[in-house]
């Protein structure tokens, strides 16, 4: 991705007596006079004098800034004029954060820069701040399945189970019991005394319309694209009483409980979506049980949440929680190390080192239950239609050497898409490295291929070291002869979008339970996101794996069940339409008065079950 002109960068330090020695690159004029009025704003509390060095910007035509001119300021920050910005501490952060754009900005550094000298303070049990690489763009639970909405999600809405984050251990939840009626239904007692963050009462109404025809049942539900991977076998949920229900699912099903205590399976107010008139005034501000509520969401912005006083369960330990969107790895660790924020996410193995040698910095986390792979299109281009080409294309790339080269060895090599948490159902027979670069030329050349162009669409930092670890694999595949071209994209609806340049994108595929039938066979079903926006083609390969798929997800006998699992890791080797290549790593930094712990999932668990302050 060429480097855009016109950057910013800073690298501040926040204690007493400290020195900041900040670097700012602008590249519009209207940005640059606000941030020279707001450091002189914060100069004037820090009783020393800002100074600008803005010999070489030129102005152009009266609204642009040449893009590689810097504004040096220098700040001593005293202890009484800490105190004094410490006072003003969230007025400047708001100030700061609404009058800037992330989006355009946050990459060069801009916002956690600027940020991160209206806060001169640390943050904490006050105002917990996360910084993510990307925020949800919705916080809907059903509006969207990916990495962004599961940080952030557990925060605010809960299931009838809660599943532990670490173990995998089933809990009651919003349920405090639930007993198996027949193969295919449950039924659930629910909690008596628990309330909305609107304040209405829990009840068997708001669980029978969460899962609903108006949200998720009906075919056109706007709930349902997100959610019917997750809960497609649902037949009818039913109220028995106020606060009983029953679970039905089309077919026999042996995980109906870890369905709902799952991701796509949080209640919502009924109350809630009836005042709001329906799906498009919902989601600008949804109602769930969890220990924080929303006060805001503001797009590639930011997430403000509030503890949630009239939780039933024990309160949350941070007053405010706010996830703060920084695509740039440099800006989250200068708000880490300046005390900006509590907690970073997406830090790369390199970064353990020098942060963990900081003193005030813990780096934690590791492998979660979730593939980092390449999705194929096998569907809208011929080249990607040839079975041979992505056998191929699985037997080119050096796991081992990625995850050693790249990841320090702080995750695995995967060559299937399993996890040992799947216990009698993980399959080590199918975990056979794969690399075999002679394999993979005599596939090619058999395949017919003729060196027609690949394209391989990503995003530059979704994921940890995306752009790197692309890059990594675009030469392993051009050394066995592909010709590969890699393609930035902005956001996913760029990367997904139809055509017949998609053909290569990456993906995660997340285990949401411990078992196969969340993983692999969830993202490949009929119904599913790549299925439906046609990535699979119809063919008998495909019709064999959804045949194994259905007995995988209703067969009651767990012999039968494995039998099934392994035929379909066989039929999916043999005709891919996606590529394993690591469990991907979660590594978060935090500072060390944060007492948490990451799970195997990619939710972030911080209610007082797993969060307290030092």
């Amino acid at each position: 991705m060429p480097e855009k002109k016109g950057y910013m960068s800073l690298d501040v330090g926040i204690m007493p007596q400290s020195i900041w020695f900040c670097t700012l690159f602008c590249s519009f004029s209207s940005l640059s006079s606000f941030c020279y009025r707001s450091v002189k704003d914060l100069s004037q509390n820090c009783h020393e004098a800002v100074r600008f060095d803005l010999d070489n910007v030129r102005h152009h035509n009266g609204r642009y800034f040449e893009a590689e001119q810097n504004i040096v300021f220098r700040s001593v920050v005293t202890k009484r004029g800490a105190d004094s910005l410490c006072k003003r501490r969230q007025t400047l952060t708001d100030t700061l954060i609404e009058k800037m754009n992330p989006k355009n900005f946050a990459k060069a550094g801009l916002v956690a820069a600027l940020v991160a000298a209206a806060n001169a303070s640390f943050a904490g049990p006050d105002n917990m701040v996360v910084a993510v690489q990307q925020l949800p763009v919705i916080v809907e639970p059903q509006g969207i399945n990916n990495n962004a909405l599961d940080r952030v999600a557990y925060s605010i809405y809960e299931t009838l189970i809660r599943a532990d984050l670490k173990t995998g251990e089933l809990f009651p939840g919003l349920a405090e019991s639930w007993k198996r009626i027949s193969p295919e239904t449950v039924e659930f007692k629910l909690r008596k005394g628990v309330k909305f963050h609107d304040g209405t009462d829990f009840t068997a109404d708001d669980v029978v319309f969460t899962f609903g025809e108006e949200r998720f049942m009906a075919k056109d539900a706007p709930g349902r694209a997100a959610a019917v991977e997750f809960l497609g076998g649902l037949k009818s949920v039913e109220k028995i009483d106020d606060y009983t229900v029953r679970v039905t699912m089309q077919q026999a099903d042996p995980l109906i409980e870890r369905r709902f205590a799952a991701r796509m399976s949080e209640i919502i107010s009924k109350d809630g979506w009836m005042k709001a008139g329906g799906w498009d005034n919902w989601i600008k501000n949804p109602i769930g049980t969890g220990p924080y509520r929303i006060t805001s969401f503001k797009v590639g912005n930011r997430l403000a949440l509030e503890r949630f006083d009239g939780y039933w369960g024990d309160k949350a330990p941070a007053a405010k929680l706010t996830f703060v969107e920084v695509p740039e790895l440099s800006s989250r660790v200068a708000g880490l190390r300046s005390g900006e924020f509590d907690l970073i996410t997406e830090v790369p193995p390199d970064q353990i080192k020098p942060l963990s040698k900081d003193g005030k910095i813990d780096v934690v986390g590791g492998a979660i239950d979730n593939i980092y792979a390449l999705v194929f299109d096998a569907k809208s281009n011929p080249v990607m239609a040839n079975t041979q080409l992505r056998q191929a294309i699985l037997h080119a790339i050096d796991r081992d050497l990625l995850v050693q080269a790249l990841f320090a060895g702080k995750t695995t090599p995967a060559n299937s898409f399993q996890s040992k948490t799947f216990g009698d159902m993980y399959l080590p027979e199918f975990e056979t490295k794969l690399y075999d670069p002679q394999k993979a030329r005599d596939l090619i050349k058999a395949s017919g291929y003729k060196g027609e162009q690949i394209v391989w669409r990503i995003q530059p930092s979704y994921y940890t070291l995306e752009m790197t670890v692309s890059q990594a694999v675009a030469s392993m595949l051009k050394q066995v002869g592909l010709n590969v071209r890699i393609d930035v994209k902005e956001n996913w609806t760029q990367v997904e979008a139809a055509g017949k340049d998609r053909m290569i994108n990456n993906a995660s595929f997340s285990a949401y339970f411990p078992d196969p039938a969340s993983q692999l066979w969830r993202r490949m079903k009929p119904g599913s996101f790549w299925e439906a926006e046609g990535y699979f083609p119809a063919s008998d390969e495909y019709k064999r794996i959804c045949e194994l798929g259905k007995e995988l997800d209703s067969s009651v006998d767990p012999a039968r069940r494995k039998a099934a699992w392994g035929e379909m890791l066989k039929q999916f080797n043999a005709n891919p339409y996606a590529c394993p290549l690591y469990a991907l790593p979660m590594i978060y930094a935090k500072q060390k008065n944060v007492v948490w712990e990451p799970g195997t999932q990619g939710s972030l668990d911080l209610s007082a079950r797993n969060l307290s302050f030092k």
